[in-house]
């Protein structure tokens, strides 16, 4: 099982880099950067934080620490939204 999944009523769409989740219940939309949007596929295809940081490093030019509070925060924001659930609760 993956670390991350769409929420239930947000759909994810990816085009030049750039993500775009509709929340089809608010009627709105967020914006992900292109390393956002990098985050959130490489969390959402990953099954630990772990995992998606060791991949992140492999992509992105920043330091791991960089890397461990960035995903965080994102995590937080979306899933804080609802647009993101994290299935690894237990982990």
């Amino acid at each position: 099982m993956s670390l991350l999944q769409l929420g239930n009523d947000a759909i994810l769409d990816t085009t030049d880099g750039v993500g775009i989740i509709l929340d089809t219940r608010e009627g709105v939309y967020f914006q992900l950067n292109p390393t956002a949007t990098l985050m959130v596929q490489t969390a959402m295809t990953c099954e630990t934080e772990a995992e998606a940081l060791r991949q992140l490093e492999q992509r992105i030019d920043a330091s791991p620490e960089q890397l461990r509070a960035g995903l965080t925060k994102l995590i937080g924001q979306l899933t804080e939204h609802r647009l993101l659930a994290r299935t690894d609760a237990a982990r």
